[in-house]
């Protein structure tokens, strides 16, 4: 877990610098520094999922919309490559989603035993 949050954290002013930046960096880093970012999102996704019954539902859904609006932009931007007009905002979002990301995993209450009893076949 510790090098997931890390390689979130470093996408924070990674995503922050390409906004500010646009168009100077390479195709090459611009589809890799998408396509982590969009993988950053699935784990988060995924921990909503399983969890669904016992998450509030408001920040809960608030967080996977914007969550699942990323990952198809951010897939679409992946392949397609470099032209894509306002990328910069997409950039902004991408950081605010990985920020919502450590918000998430750090802020949650960690699992009692019975709630890992629970999961366990």
């Amino acid at each position: 877990m510790i090098p997931y949050l890390i390689v979130v954290s470093l996408l924070v002013p990674a995503n922050l610098w390409a906004a500010i930046t646009p168009h100077l960096h390479s195709d090459l880093s611009m589809r890799l520094l998408h396509g982590i970012s969009t993988a950053v999102l699935l784990p988060p996704l995924w921990s909503l999922w399983r969890q669904r019954q016992r998450v509030q539902k408001l920040p809960a859904v608030l967080l996977a919309s914007f969550a699942v609006v990323l990952v198809v932009v951010n897939c679409q931007i992946t392949v397609k490559g470099m032209g894509v007009q306002y990328g910069w905002v997409d950039h902004l979002f991408l950081a605010m989603a990985c920020v919502a990301v450590l918000g998430f995993y750090l802020l949650s209450e960690p699992d009692s035993p019975q709630q890992r009893e629970q999961r366990t076949p």
